[in-house]
């Protein structure tokens, strides 16, 4: 097969579709979803620990923004802020309530202009945190750690062979223990 002369042939090769990475696909869904609950951006929400402080963020999470109603040929009025509904834990009501102006302050500080003028509190229970989900390292056997140490004695430097069997102890400590006779895996 040779080269007819003719350009309008050619057709370059075809790229393979690449999926786009979960990260983009979640921001893109998130961004939704805090849209439909007022947030034009998820900047509140995801900073609101840096807002209002770690200890009021423990009892409070911020859960919709309420811009007031304009009629349609009106601009809205740049006086009239958001009124921002904030979910607290029953206890932490009485301290949220107290430092409101603080809260508010912060918050507006945080856009650099008066974008919230009231908070709104919803006294319900939080949902609960994820757990840590983080694999139990189980301590090496005695001759799996003489194995490890054996296998990283030639390292002539103790820095990079202390972190080589830190790293060996965290793989062996990770890996699900083989099956007992007469026992199935399920």
């Amino acid at each position: 097969m040779g080269h007819t002369g003719s350009m309008s042939t050619f057709r370059p090769p075809r790229r393979a579709r690449v999926p786009l990475p979960v990260a983009k696909q979640i921001a893109a869904t998130a961004r939704n979803v805090f849209k439909a609950r007022g947030f034009q951006q998820d900047h509140i929400v995801r900073h609101w620990p840096e807002i209002v402080g770690t200890s009021l963020s423990g009892l409070s999470m911020p859960e919709k923004l309420a811009f007031p109603r304009t009629k349609s040929n009106e601009s809205p009025r740049r006086s009239e802020g958001a009124t921002l509904t904030v979910r607290v834990d029953g206890p932490g009501a009485l301290e949220f309530a107290h430092q409101e102006p603080q809260i508010l302050e912060r918050i507006n500080s945080y856009y650099g202009y008066q974008a919230v003028t009231r908070i709104k509190l919803v006294q319900a229970p939080l949902p609960l945190p994820k757990p840590n989900r983080k694999r139990q390292i189980a301590t090496l056997s005695p001759s799996q750690e003489a194995t490890l140490q054996s296998e990283t004695a030639q390292i002539q430097s103790d820095a990079l062979r202390a972190s080589l069997e830190e790293l060996g102890r965290r793989v062996l400590g990770s890996q699900k223990r083989p099956n007992r006779p007469g026992t199935r895996r399920r």
